[in-house]
């Protein structure tokens, strides 16, 4: 088994040695790819919109503690009957103008108040939101990559089964040409050589499948065959799956971004709710002010123009609907703010289930593949004393097949697992909440 990862990694070696030492486009590491995932990712994209649009719905929010001023002008003419205080209908002939600056406000104090606060709420649920999606893309791109790491692996695992296969094979054509073998047991190689094919063309698939995978998580151009550092398939321990479930789930509950931004939301429902019952007892606050001046007078007459000044301060109640005593509208948002709670419950059980799901898995693997470790270095000898057996015609041909076939599958499953195994690992740490 040594023997066989050591020559692995010595081709890969070789075959970066013989590259420029400027990678070409295709060939990606794993921190080239997490690069790309937080750089490329379109959730992480969609997360960060999501948050320029909480954080500007804020902002608007606060612009409602503010006045907002005019400047301009303004001609008013009358003409024709008009009617008195005392109540005599006259004929008249009149205009007015006026210029200068207003300002004016309309605020209603308790509304504008749990608005801000609630939306603030919905911002912070917007940032966590932008961490998990960040771990989250980090935790799928690095799992592409880890299955693309496979199907190179498979490939190569393929392909010098193929060449065993062809050199007994060849091996077994001699021998029947020298009257020495049967031609069924050289069939029998070479059905064994077209399963490896058969086998090589599935892993050529595999390999191009999962580089278009990953291609399309890091928006990379369509087309591009990516090809990874297959030395980077190598068993990996990221969270010990040793500790206790009850202190992995409460560090999963204390970390999780996506518990946070639900209890966020909770915390702005709830303000929302509790904004229908306090704000209506809060007065509506009304502001008007005018500094210019004004002029005119009788028919056309344009003189007189001086400086004027004009303002009105009110404080009012609203009663009814969306203001005070309106029962509907506080049934409704406590409504919410329950349907809120229950998914901060539901959020609480899904991660919890995340966790243990992955720490059953990452302690699976790991028991598994210590047996493929062992699984591989029994084939590998088991195959060496058969290949010796046939050199000194001892060893039967199905015996060798066999033998080379039970080689190929215990190579197979080997890096099968050490995939799945890391997957696993980058699973568990991404229940855990750790970035």
């Amino acid at each position: 088994m040594r023997c066989f990862l050591i020559s692995l990694t010595l081709a890969s070696l070789l075959s970066a040695a013989e590259e420029p030492a400027t990678l070409r486009s295709n060939d990606i590491n794993l921190a080239t790819a997490l690069r790309l995932a937080g750089a490329n990712h379109l959730d992480i994209e969609a997360a960060r919109v999501s948050l320029q649009t909480a954080r500007a719905q804020y902002a608007d929010t606060r612009r409602k503690f503010f006045p907002w001023l005019s400047v301009g002008t303004s001609y008013h003419r009358t003409a024709g009957n008009l009617q008195d205080i005392p109540g005599n209908v006259t004929e008249e002939s009149k205009n007015n103008y006026q210029a200068g600056i207003g300002v004016a406000a309309e605020l209603r104090i308790g509304e504008v108040i749990y608005q801000n606060l609630s939306a603030k709420q919905r911002a912070r649920a917007a940032e966590h939101q932008v961490d998990a999606a960040k771990n989250l893309s980090t935790a799928q791109v690095t799992q592409a990559y880890f299955r693309l790491l496979r199907a190179q692996a498979s490939l190569q695992v393929s392909q010098q089964s193929r060449v065993l296969a062809g050199d007994y094979e060849t091996q077994l054509a001699a021998a029947v040409k020298a009257g020495v073998a049967f031609e069924a047991d050289q069939l029998r190689a070479q059905v064994q050589t077209f399963r490896h094919d058969l086998m090589i063309r599935k892993t050529q698939e595999d390999v191009e499948t999962a580089s278009a995978k990953l291609c399309e998580m890091l928006r990379l151009p369509n087309g591009l065959s990516l090809r990874g550092d297959t030395g980077e398939l190598t068993p990996l321990t990221y969270v010990s799956a040793d500790a206790t479930l009850t202190s992995l789930v409460t560090t999963a509950l204390n970390q999780r971004p996506e518990l946070r931004s639900r209890e966020a939301m909770l915390a702005a429902a709830k303000t929302d709710a509790e904004g229908t019952r306090k704000a209506p007892y809060y007065p509506d606050l009304t502001v008007r002010g005018f500094v210019g001046g004004f002029g005119g007078g009788f028919n056309s007459h344009t003189g007189n123009f001086d400086d004027t000044a004009d303002g009105v301060i009110g404080l009012g109640w609203r009663i009814g609907p969306g203001g005070l005593f309106d029962s509907q509208r506080s049934a409704t948002a406590n409504s919410l703010a329950d349907q809120e709670s229950v998914l901060v419950e539901k959020t609480r059980q899904r991660i919890t289930r995340e966790v243990l799901e992955s720490v059953a898995a990452a302690r699976s693997l790991r028991d598994r593949r210590a047996i493929a470790e062992k699984l591989l270095a029994s084939a590998e000898k088991a195959y060496a004393l058969t290949r010796e057996r046939g050199k000194q015609g001892i060893g039967g041909v199905m015996e060798t097949l066999r033998s080379e076939e039970d080689l190929s599958f215990a190579r197979l499953a080997y890096f099968d697992l050490i995939t799945e195994s890391n997957i696993a690992q980058i699973q568990l740490r991404y229940a855990l909440g750790k970035p």
